[in-house]
């Protein structure tokens, strides 16, 4: 090993194994360019750290000449040749020459132990590989054992001694094997005790034009996925012409208000829920009602699409449940388990089992009529997650969290007023709440809450539109659900920039209370909003309605 002088520098470079702050106080790392003292641009970033950060991107790019030449010029070393001779030796396999330079690396005492616990690993996992047992179980006895770390992983490597053939290590270790990736891998784990001062993380500079664009992205008003230009050159900006902003088409074939709203998960068809105690299946080509259910005795309040959009459930003030064949528009099943008006619905991933809540009651049913589970609360509204493992229920001013596989209660959390509706994000970490008001706190401009439910509180308010006393749903929408949008009881439609919370669009079109908005799943381009006013719009980007004027459908022969 060479001497600390010799390390640090090397061909008239200087190299980087020692503190950041008294190698940039060092008379004989400042240099002078035009007056300008280069130990920082003018932006105020380190000189050194950009030209380090340019050497490492040119040698990633192919151009090891011309960061040579960089290197050279700049008299500013990627990296020392210690910490150059360290990588080569993982990626090479020397592991002990790996073991000899770890001195060289300026680790925190307290990571030096566990360095050698992943060297050593990989070190035994290449024996194993290439059947060396006898030497494989040296190195987990005398080498991996007295370091006293991550035993349980110790007891894992030691399990693997067993493996039949290479492919079965490689399989029960998860890990790739030598002709992988696996010390490329290693390497990368390494990295994360390594000071980067000393040894420049992997592809640094491209990583920080990704956050950079990425920050840009997540802050950008309209963004639209169909923009995938990542140009370097200027800013990320869309303008609003990619979300829905238009009315595209207006469907009044209901004859009292419409209160439930609903997309086929294939974004195909629409159901829609009305007081007039029907629900109507739309085609969302056509814009033409493919079915008309009727069955209810009393107004529909809810419904819901089972996971492969063959059938649908429907309820309300009748207090029964019923689930149609969409394809013949029949009714195969009522379930009349329910004392009170029947107000939300959601079905589990396997298609078999549903959910309902009341005023009184929350049910755990199954497609066949048999009655699983039921919890003796209120619910007003419910989600159910992607996975099927959690529901959430809602009643009165508390949201429960409510386990899918043991039917325990997971967490409860509490809005200070009353909640009409809530809405959970298809990752199933953050929930929509719309709250009310008791008479007396009018006027009705209220918050929508943004809950993060693992850490169990509000992260950001939507404020703007109205509710008073009666049911506004909000739901997310847009490409990865940027945006949270709202109806209100002033006839508009509200929508937020979810990150930022500000309210970037306020739409006009119903002559009463919207009463409910609902994102297509498959079409970030378009959205539906129901109203007491009896009608459905469908909302599209201004492109859409270019290329197909809206239309309004009235009366039951579809005339327009």
């Amino acid at each position: 090993m060479k001497p600390e002088s010799e390390s640090r520098h090397h061909n008239g470079t200087h190299a980087y194994s020692t503190d950041d702050k008294n190698r940039h106080s060092s008379s004989s790392m400042s240099m002078h360019v035009d007056g300008v003292d280069s130990e920082t641009t003018p932006s105020g970033f380190s000189r050194l750290e950009l030209v380090r950060l340019m050497v490492q991107s040119l040698q990633s790019l192919g151009y090891q000449k011309s960061a040579k030449e960089l290197e050279a010029e700049s008299g500013f070393q990627l990296e020392s040749p210690a910490v150059t001779r360290f990588r080569d030796s993982v990626l090479q396999g020397d592991w002990n020459a790996v073991e000899q330079l770890i001195g060289d690396l300026n680790l925190d005492t307290t990571h030096e132990l566990s360095v050698k616990f992943l060297i050593r690993e990989q070190k035994f996992l290449e024996l194993l590989e290439r059947r060396d047992i006898k030497d494989a179980l040296i190195v987990l006895r005398s080498e991996l054992t007295p370091l006293n770390q991550n035993m349980d992983r110790v007891h894992s490597l030691t399990s693997y001694m067993m493996s039949s053939s290479p492919e079965d290590l490689r399989v029960r270790a998860n890990w790739d094997g030598v002709n992988g990736s696996s010390r490329q891998n290693l390497l990368s784990s390494l990295q994360k005790f390594i000071s980067p001062s000393v040894m420049v993380p992997e592809n640094r500079l491209e990583t920080m034009l990704k956050q950079a664009v990425d920050h840009q992205i997540k802050n950008c008003f309209y963004h639209d996925n169909r923009n995938t230009s990542n140009s370097l050159y200027s800013d990320h900006v869309c303008d609003k012409t990619g979300i829905p902003t238009v009315t595209r088409q207006v469907l009044e074939r209901h004859t009292n208000e419409v209160w439930y709203i609903s997309f086929s998960h294939d974004g195909k068809y629409l159901a829609s829920a009305s007081a007039d105690s029907r629900i109507i299946i739309w085609n969302l080509e056509t814009f033409q009602p493919m079915h008309t259910l009727q069955g209810h005795s009393n107004k529909v309040s809810c419904c819901a699409w089972s996971p492969n959009d063959t059938q649908l459930l429907t309820a309300g003030y009748d207090r029964t449940v019923k689930l149609w064949d969409i394809q013949t528009a029949t009714l195969t099943s009522t379930f009349p388990h329910h004392s009170d008006v029947v107000t939300c619905l959601g079905w589990l991933p396997d298609g078999e089992r549903f959910v309902s809540g009341s005023e009184k009651n929350l049910f755990l049913m199954a497609t066949g009529g048999n009655l699983l589970r039921q919890w003796p609360f209120p619910v007003r509204d419910l989600a159910i997650s992607a996975d099927g493992q959690t529901l959430v229920a809602m009643g009165g001013t508390i949201i429960r969290m409510i386990s899918l596989v043991d039917f325990t209660e997971v967490s409860k959390l509490e809005e200070t007023d009353g909640i009409t509706a809530i809405s959970l994000s298809k990752d199933g970490q953050f929930l929509l709440v719309n709250t009310t008001v008791k008479p007396a706190q009018l006027p009705m401009h209220r918050e929508i809450h943004l809950w993060n439910l693992p850490e169990g509180r509000i992260v950001r308010k939507y404020s703007g539109y109205k509710q008073g006393l009666f049911v506004i749903r909000s739901c997310f929408g847009g490409w990865d659900e940027r945006f949270v949008i709202s109806g209100s009881e002033d006839s508009k439609v509200y929508i937020w920039h979810r990150e930022n919370g500000n309210l970037i669009q306020t739409l006009d079109g119903h002559d009463s209370s919207v009463t409910m908005v609902a994102w297509n799943p498959t079409n970030p381009g378009m959205f539906a909003s129901a109203s007491d006013d009896n009608t459905v719009r469908i909302w599209g980007t201004p492109e859409d309605v270019e290329a197909e004027p809206a239309r309004i459908l009235n009366g039951d022969s579809g005339s327009e």
